[in-house]
C-alpha cells in the first residue's frame, strides 16, 4: 500500500472516530460516509498501483459507507446487506472511472 491508501485509510477511520464523538445519527452519517467514499474511490482505482489492494480498499469503502444506510433501514442479515453493499461497490466503480484503468 502506499501513501494514498493510507490517506484513505486515515481518512476513513477519522470521520468514523468523529461520527462516534459528535454522535451522528444513521441519516446524517450515511451522506458524511458516502461523500468520503465517493471522493475516496477515484483515488482508490487510480493511484494504488496492486490491484488486489485496490479491489480490497474498493470494497471496504463499500462496506464503510453503506453501514449507516443499512442501519438507518434495519437491513440485517448477510442475504439482505449483500445487494445494498454490491450496489454502492457497482456506485463506487463508476464514480471512480473504474473501466478506464488498467487491470493487468
Amino acid at each position: 500500500m502506499n501513501k494514498y491508501g493510507l490517506a484513505v485509510t486515515i481518512a476513513v477511520f477519522g470521520a468514523l472516530s468523529i461520527a462516534v464523538l459528535i454522535g451522528l445519527k444513521y441519516s446524517q452519517a450515511t451522506l458524511l460516509f458516502g461523500l468520503i467514499a465517493a471522493l475516496s474511490a477515484p483515488v482508490v482505482i487510480h493511484k494504488i498501483s496492486n490491484v488486489s489492494w485496490a479491489l480490497g480498499m474498493l470494497m471496504g469503502l463499500s462496506i464503510f459507507a453503506s453501514f449507516p444506510l443499512k442501519r438507518l433501514f434495519q437491513i440485517d442479515g448477510f442475504i439482505n446487506e449483500m445487494p445494498v453493499t454490491l450496489a454502492y461497490v457497482s456506485l463506487l466503480w463508476v464514480i471512480g472511472f473504474g473501466w478506464s484503468r488498467s487491470w493487468r
